[in-house]
């Protein structure tokens, strides 16, 4: 039975005509009380719950309807009601949602924290990791488990609408059936032992929701600072590349060349403006319009992707133009003054989207991808600085250091990978040492017919590239080597560390014959192969190569996805516990950024870097490790 509770009469409409709704004795709707809806739930442990909303801002919009109900009866509860009057009820039981972080953020505004929550939608993400063909939504989910066609047409007429009849039933419909599927969700999760996991993820839910709804600080004077230097240099370069053009195309003058079509000859300035014009006609930002150049140029590419170019940057000094041109209008892109339409009107912060799963159980962010803001370099420290405590406040932020790396000496038990870590020592120059047979004070020479490496880069290429599954085709191709060195290298590495080989064979074969992988204890995460079973039958070799590949990244990203969720929780609950005055604003890969007070910076970052080393020790227990944690004005690295 669907109950609807309002202070407003029911209404309906006729065409246009709406009209009041008089109950009649076969109403599928009946009006009912608050005192009756708390008085159902007083005995229940859990309670699917959904909400309709004016838009998706909880600062700017407001909550329509909330919906709170199991599969025989479901309470339809109205705006005219003061929802906080559920308060306790919400915090108390185990929430059943589907994509319960939008429905979080609304709560939070009303002073509403539930503690206790199972996401029908985090849980279809976990049992489908690495599917690209699937429906998470609930249309989707109530087809597949319960064989019933939700009706979803009805959201697009809600706000005009108002809570007719039929818009109450599509707001009940929305809890109507949660329990169901998750009963039937939690049979498959038990049969592939993937309830940790669910319970890492459910929990994490709460501190990601948080963080979209409490936003991140933000400084616009500063970044459009950033934002002006990007443009600059984006604009010297692009005058570089003309000059250079400029120059190749005239150099045979009045002859021409294959160059020449590209050049502004007969240049001209404004007559009232101080404007000139061009040297060259070339769009840089066009990949077309390069390539073409390119091969004018003569240099056969493909495409003038960033790996195209590194490979020929030592034959024209346009390689080297092009690849900082590209990083730099990918900044000026990505990072220019329309990243000011992110600030929320109300807080004057940003609020990212968080998506809380990928492939191997890390997250993306969106609106704005905060994550792809380059860590290292001059320009990088400029626009995190952007990322601006208020004043009386301090960001304090842990990274992990080597994470990935001490994940594989973990899982590996490797003896040099071990003792390089328990000894403190730098595991790139130890295995460059012994792959290259040179003493470790040579490690940082450059790289014998290759001036632009150094020894250590190298290695520390071969490290993170060969631990997953890069081939000696790659591996020659980033260091501009022949196929046989690369061979020969790849070879002499894994000599010295056996271990990490067979570890790693052990990852890839795993996911070669059964078509998913797993990452090891305690968080037992699969990642699935869509297109595994067509080519296990037809042994194509290269979908069960990129499969064998994939499986040997898989299981060390998600350890580190899985270790910094089990640290946000932790760090969420002490804030919690002990009403300390700090908010998790950010995670981007192995860091952890917080907003705390200023005068409890300190002793807040003590107890950060404990969380966070205790949190990885959950998983990596014979080595030591280490979380570089740091108070700051501004996000640092």
């Amino acid at each position: 039975m669907i109950y609807f509770i309002s202070n407003q009469q029911r209404t309906q409409y006729i065409g246009d005509v709406k009209f009041e709704v008089k109950e009649g004795k076969n109403d599928y709707i009946k009006t009912s009380t608050i005192e009756e809806c708390l008085e159902y739930f007083k005995d229940t442990e859990e309670i699917g719950v959904d909400t309709e909303t004016t838009g998706f801002d909880p600062y700017r919009d407001r909550i329509l309807s909330l919906q709170l109900g199991d599969f025989n009866n479901q309470f339809v509860i109205d705006s005219s009601i003061d929802f906080t009057i559920f308060k306790e009820l919400l915090e108390t039981r185990v929430i059943l949602g589907q994509n319960l972080k939008f429905d979080l953020r609304f709560l939070y505004k009303l002073g509403i924290h539930p503690k206790k929550l199972y996401d029908t939608f985090l849980a279809e993400c976990v049992l489908t990791t690495g599917f690209t063909e699937r429906g998470l939504g609930l249309k989707d989910l109530g087809l597949k488990y319960c064989n019933v066609e939700l009706d979803k047409s009805i959201r697009g007429v809600i706000h005009k609408e108002g809570l007719t009849d039929r818009v109450i039933k599509y707001g009940a419909d929305d809890v109507k059936y949660l329990s169901t599927i998750k009963e039937k969700q939690l049979l498959e999760i038990n049969k592939w032992g993937l309830q940790n996991i669910l319970d890492l993820e459910n929990e994490v839910l709460k501190v990601f929701s948080l963080m979209e709804y409490n936003g991140i600080p933000f400084n616009p004077t500063k970044w459009i600072e950033v934002s002006e230097q990007v443009e600059k240099n984006t604009k010297e370069l692009e005058d570089k590349l003309d000059t250079l053009i400029y120059q190749l195309g005239t150099k045979d003058l009045p002859n021409i060349n294959s160059i020449t079509k590209y050049c502004n000859i007969w240049k001209q300035g404004s007559l009232f403006f101080d404007i000139k014009e061009r040297d060259c006609n070339i769009n840089w930002a066009s990949p077309a319009q390069k390539l073409k150049l390119l091969r004018d140029l003569g240099f056969k590419l493909e495409s003038v992707g960033d790996k195209d170019l590194q490979r020929n940057k030592s034959k024209h000094p346009i390689f080297n133009l092009l690849i900082e041109y590209s990083k730099q209008n990918k900044l000026a892109t990505s990072f220019g003054k329309d990243f000011l339409k992110f600030i929320n009107p109300v807080t004057k912060r940003l609020h990212p989207n968080y998506w809380q799963i990928l492939s191997t159980g890390r997250i993306s962010v969106s609106e704005p991808n905060i994550n792809q803001i380059p860590a290292h370099g001059e320009l990088a420290t400029k626009i995190r600085s952007a990322f601006e405590a208020p004043e009386g406040y301090k960001i304090v932020g842990g990274d992990y250091s080597g994470f990935e790396l001490r994940i594989i000496a973990e899982f590996s038990q490797d003896p040099l990978w071990l003792q390089a870590f328990r000894e403190g020592g730098d595991l790139h120059s130890i295995l460059c040492s012994k792959t290259f047979d040179i003493p470790i004070e040579d490690v940082k020479k450059s790289f014998p017919g290759k001036p632009e490496f150094k020894y250590r880069d190298v290695q520390k290429t071969i490290n993170f590239g060969l631990a997953y599954g890069m081939s000696e085709f790659k591996l020659a191709d980033t260091m501009q080597i022949s196929v046989e060195e690369a061979k020969g290298i790849i070879a002499k590495f894994f000599s010295v560390v056996p271990k990490v080989k067979q570890f790693l064979d052990m990852l890839g074969y795993s996911g070669r014959t059964r078509g998913y992988i797993r990452t090891p204890e305690p968080f037992r995460r699969i990642r699935w192969y869509q297109n595994w079973e067509k080519a296990y039958k037809e042994s194509d070799s290269k979908v069960l190569g990129e499969i064998e590949r994939a499986s040997k990244n898989m299981p060390i990203q998600s350890t580190n996805a899985n270790v910094i969720k089990l640290a946000m929780i932790r760090v969420q609950d002490v804030i919690d516990k002990n009403n300390y005055p700090v908010q998790i604003i950010m995670q981007v890969y192995d860091e952890l950024q917080t907003l705390c007070k200023e005068e409890f910076a300190e002793e807040w970052k003590t107890i950060l870097e404990r969380i966070m080393i205790e949190s990885a020790q959950e998983v990596i227990k014979s080595i030591p490790v280490v979380a570089d944690c740091k108070i700051s004005d501004c996000w640092s690295k």
